[in-house]
């Protein structure tokens, strides 16, 4: 009888861009850690995953790596693994910091429900472990500090804190803050 992981290391197989799988539990989430063939998306990777299994069965978090930690007989190590994937913060060299104040504003909001130290703007919601019940916190929360009016629906769509500072207007505007009359994009 196969095992829960391993039917989602298989489904996550499937995807023509993927060389190796290890499917683990970290930070309370199913993390597919995967080793590409070549240059991939893991959002690409996660939908294709889901489009199968279903939201319920898949793995909230695709994480790209160069190779999968391996112990001294060369078979997978799942420990060094999960101590990986547990790390907080994105890789110095992935992290892009946010531009403008709403950018800082959403980041802020989305490191805040995502229990993290810092989210960059090209982070994904999805990626860094969001469901459902942090989105809901996610759109209240930037409403409130924002106001931005983000259905949730869109969290997970655009899902990086470039794509939903978007709502706001112009995110090249230094200073502009949804809502903000000086900014040119009054809410309604």
């Amino acid at each position: 009888m196969m095992s829960n992981h391993q039917t989602i290391e298989d489904t996550v197989r499937t995807h023509p861009d993927v060389a190796e799988v290890a499917v683990i539990r970290a930070g309370g989430a199913l993390v597919a850690a995967v080793v590409p063939v070549t240059i991939a998306s893991a959002p690409e990777i996660r939908d294709h995953v889901w489009a199968v299994l279903g939201d319920e069965r898949s793995p909230r978090t695709v994480a790209l790596l160069p190779a999968l930690p391996r112990d001294s007989r060369g078979e997978m190590d799942r420990v060094e693994l999960g101590r990986i994937l547990a790390e907080d913060d994105p890789p110095a060299s992935t992290y892009v910091p946010p531009r403008t104040p709403l950018e800082a504003a959403v980041a802020g909001v989305l490191a805040e429900v995502l229990e993290r130290t810092r989210v960059g703007v090209d982070d994904d919601f999805l990626e860094l472990g969001g469901d459902s019940l942090r989105a809901i916190d996610a759109v209240n929360l930037l409403e409130q500090r924002t106001g931005l009016l983000i259905p949730v629906e869109e969290l997970f769509a655009a899902g990086t804190v470039r794509a939903l500072a978007a709502w706001g207007g112009d995110p090249a505007e230094p200073g502009a803050l949804a809502g903000d009359p000086l900014a040119g994009d009054p809410l309604p």
